[in-house]
């Protein structure tokens, strides 16, 4: 297998994610940087910073120059990174819904009606990168952009299972940010923005444990109980 993107690190990545998810690699396995390179036909310097990246999502621990392992991975690990971008997207979907830039707010328009009748999951997804880019470009200044820049490798991969098997819900939570965003309402459009990310990780952990990644939980019903309160009457 070579892999085919023009930036390696990035694919490596995305490679080991997929073994996460498909339960071919579990926590504590050691990752084997020469059987990675090889197996993608690149060099261990993209390995390297393709691990690096994970270990900035805390998925894997180096505990040598050499050596790396798959640090815990559970439902905790995905509800924790869904939980720090839903924190900082609050922040930005806030700041976005003080200001009410007329440009910003034309622009979100435009995508909620596109999100409002699209129902294939690949464009889907690549409408609501752009919703929540066009957001973070207005409401985050440099710092928080880069802040912001580091979730691109766990929460982006597990998000898609939401896309796949939810797509009504993420329609209705992303008009329920944009809704709110338009009405001018920080509060509300941040308290969107946090029950959005909570229940895309809540289906991205239900997605996981019928793959069998993760053990089944009889909370999964209750897990959904506070985002689908926020979310409740907010169809498009």
């Amino acid at each position: 297998m070579t892999l085919p993107r023009a930036n390696t690190s990035e694919a490596v990545a995305a490679h080991v994610l997929e073994l996460l998810f498909a339960g071919e690699l579990r926590s504590g396995q050691r990752l084997d940087l020469d059987e990675i390179a090889s197996r993608l036909g690149v060099s261990r310097v993209p390995v390297r910073e393709g691990l690096i990246q994970l270990e900035r999502d805390g998925l894997v621990e180096r505990a040598h120059y050499k050596r790396a392992f798959v640090a815990e991975f559970d439902d905790a690990t995905v509800r924790e990174a869904f939980e720090l971008y839903g924190m900082l997207s609050a922040l930005t979907n806030r700041r976005v819904a003080a200001h009410r830039d007329p440009t910003v707010l034309s622009d979100l328009r435009k995508l909620d009606e596109r999100l409002a009748d699209c129902d294939d999951p690949g464009e889907f997804e690549s409408l609501a990168r752009e919703f929540r880019r066009v957001v973070n470009v207005a409401g985050a200044r440099n710092h928080l952009r880069a802040l912001l820049r580091t979730f691109s490798g766990l929460v982006p991969a597990a998000a898609r299972f939401s896309i796949d098997d939810a797509l009504p819900a993420e329609r209705a939570a992303l008009h329920a940010e944009y809704a709110a965003i338009r009405a001018g309402d920080p509060d509300a459009a941040g308290a969107a923005a946090l029950a959005h990310l909570r229940l895309t990780a809540d289906n991205a952990v239900a997605a996981l444990r019928r793959r069998g990644v993760f053990p089944p939980s009889e909370l999964d019903d209750a897990e959904w109980t506070d985002a689908a309160a926020v979310l409740k009457g907010t169809t498009p």
